[in-house]
């Protein structure tokens, strides 16, 4: 059996004000540690999720964060949780996988999805009718991990 440790990108409750620099640089701090002791603890992988617009979440982009986690992390496997596929362009997405792969020494997991939060489609101008289409053609297309 594996078992795997989610990174949670709240830092404070729901609809919280927006954090300073100084909250968000500490709490930036706090996930180093908290992804430090989950591959100390013998965790077998350690995944991000992908969370927008939204006060109490301070870290959006899981590509972004899973980059500073390789550098921090030299065994268990990192993965998204999820990558909100039709928010982005998906020769972009693959570029970017790729290089999280090499980064982690092939340590990359690579959840996608179509996503549920409308408020995500809504601050990216994608219509929420139309994610479940385009995350089956983007699929179907693009190999994007």
């Amino acid at each position: 059996m594996k078992i795997g440790y989610l990174l949670d990108t709240h830092g404070g409750p729901y609809n919280m004000p927006a954090p300073s620099g100084a909250q968000v640089t500490a709490f930036i701090d706090h996930l180093w540690r908290e992804a430090e002791a989950a591959e100390q603890a013998g965790f077998d992988s350690l995944v991000v999720p992908e969370r927008h617009v939204r006060t109490e979440c301070w870290f959006p982009s899981p590509l972004l964060l899973l980059a500073g986690l390789a550098t921090r992390t030299t065994q268990i496997r990192l993965g998204t949780y999820i990558l909100i596929l039709p928010l982005y362009d998906p020769v972009h997405i693959a570029e970017q996988m790729a290089m999280l792969d090499l980064m982690s020494k092939g340590c990359l997991i690579c959840g996608l999805a179509s996503g549920y939060h409308p408020d995500y489609n809504n601050a990216f101008q994608d219509p929420v009718s139309l994610r479940s289409p385009m995350f089956n053609e983007l699929v179907s297309r693009h190999d994007a991990c």
